[in-house]
């Protein structure tokens, strides 16, 4: 899959975007999407808003100082 924390899956005959990843032994599920681009941004955000030291497919993460 081109954006990171996003994998395809199949089911009932259509593909669906899964969000999930490993940060720290910890797994996170995020639930599945129609688009990926969708899923990506979703990804992003939870990414952002958790503060996670992980790489962001679309929005950029403000740096402290």
């Amino acid at each position: 899959m081109k954006y990171i924390g996003v994998s395809r899956k199949k089911g009932q005959g259509r593909y669906y975007f899964r969000v999930d990843f490993t940060h720290k032994r910890k797994r996170y599920s995020m639930g599945y999407y129609k688009d990926p681009k969708e899923a990506a941004k979703a990804y992003d955000l939870f990414v952002i808003k958790n503060e996670l030291q992980r790489k962001t497919n679309f929005f950029k993460k403000k740096l402290a100082y």
